[in-house]
């Protein structure tokens, strides 16, 4: 069995892939930014914690860090979890040569997931729905959009970008007016550089997963959200397996093919009420509600971690539980907080209801629910997560 390192353990899909690694008998090691809280870190199946420099203030140090831990511990394989950490080691990805393997797409996949306008793009030279996007780099720009009905998003280009010695978190927010819509652009473009305005895409959010690799797109997997942390639009805190459907099916293919990506992806959408779907970004790395189709029968991680390690490649097609659902409680507290925030002025649309959305998720279990986050066989990662939400809040 293989020596792992896990990076970016504050996120839900470190959990997932600590625990899926552990079942497999892998030794699995755990890192985070050093002073964050890591539920990842408490897990039964994680042999050794490790604290790193935080990953987005100095590259350098950070790979270096994790460099000589790879080379103190036999470290066979080391898989970044989110962007934070992704981004520097695809930069600095030479520093892990004749070290260990790394969980990493090739370079120029990682900058085209990254570059929501360039998706944009893509997609629609592919003949993929997506919404009007209008690109912003200068306040004058903004003369060039067109009227648009109000609420309108206004999004980063990047998720994250590294300008000079100071990396930029991706923001996305939305804009009821004018002065607002101005106001936000100014303040993105001022911070990050270039920001994009979208028109409002109202609908189900839809989620496509797959891996990667040069002989082709295998284990195909589809997905809808029931809940968001925020309606507004947001990760999911409880969603549901559903069948492919043939169109998501080829879109997503075509879109991660065409930039050169291997590895195991997401491609998010949303579907209008007369069924048509449209795309929203793509994940070229592990994704927040990947226990969905872990928990459904197809175990992304472990297929990665044969992949990188032994080049093996998953079966074409797997059977996967359609009707299942999972849902992180940490994550349903945070949607039932907003909720009683109330509706939004003049937000278009439905919007879910407090009192309904509470009774809900006060039914702890029935047939085909799943827990990201809650296992009676792991069960300290969801006790001091649910610990620490309630002191972050009370505090």
């Amino acid at each position: 069995m293989a020596r792992i390192l896990i990076l970016d353990g504050h996120s839900a899909a470190a959990l997932a892939f600590t625990r899926s690694a552990g079942r497999a008998g892998h030794w699995v090691a755990v890192g985070a930014n050093a002073g964050l809280f890591a539920a990842a870190k408490l897990s039964r199946y994680c042999n050794l914690r490790f604290d790193y420099p935080v990953s987005t203030d100095n590259a350098h140090a950070f790979v270096e860090a994790v460099v000589n831990f790879v080379h103190q511990n036999n470290v066979d394989l080391v898989v970044p979890i989110t962007d934070w950490t992704l981004q520097p080691i695809s930069e600095l990805r030479d520093a892990f040569e004749g070290a260990c393997r790394v969980a990493l797409p090739p370079r120029e996949a990682v900058d085209a997931a990254a570059d929501k306008y360039a998706t944009v793009e893509l997609a629609q030279s592919l003949g993929i729905n997506v919404p009007p996007t209008w690109l912003i780099k200068d306040p004058a720009d903004l003369q060039a959009v067109p009227a648009l009905d109000f609420p309108v998003v206004v999004k980063d280009r990047f998720s994250v970008r590294r300008i000079g010695d100071r990396t930029v978190f991706g923001s996305v927010s939305y804009a009821f007016g004018k002065d607002e819509l101005e106001r936000k652009t100014n303040a993105r473009l001022e911070a990050a550089g270039e920001v994009l305005i979208q028109k409002f895409v109202g609908g189900e959010g839809v989620g496509f997963a797959c891996f990667v690799s040069r002989e082709g797109v295998t284990l195909p997997f589809a997905w809808k959200r029931i809940r968001e942390v925020d309606p507004r639009g947001s990760a999911s805190s409880c969603r549901k397996a559903i069948g492919l459907d043939d169109q998501l099916t080829s879109s997503s293919e075509r879109l991660v093919q065409k930039i050169g990506f291997q590895g195991i992806a997401m491609v998010e959408y949303k579907q209008s009420a007369r069924g048509e779907f449209v795309l929203m970004e793509i994940n070229g790395r592990p994704w927040g509600s990947i226990a969905l189709p872990i928990a459904s029968g197809i175990d992304y991680p472990r297929y990665l971690i044969d992949w990188c390690l032994n080049g093996k490649v998953p079966a074409n097609n797997l059977h996967y539980r359609r009707g299942t659902v999972c849902r992180r409680m940490v994550s349903e507290l945070g949607h039932l907080s907003n909720l009683r925030r109330g509706r939004p002025t003049n937000w278009p649309g439905p919007y879910p209801s407090f009192w309904s959305s509470l009774v809900k998720i006060a039914v702890p279990w029935y047939p085909g629910m799943h827990y990201d986050d809650l296992w009676l066989s792991d069960p300290r990662p969801w006790i001091a997560e649910t610990r620490n939400w309630f002191r972050v809040r009370l505090k």
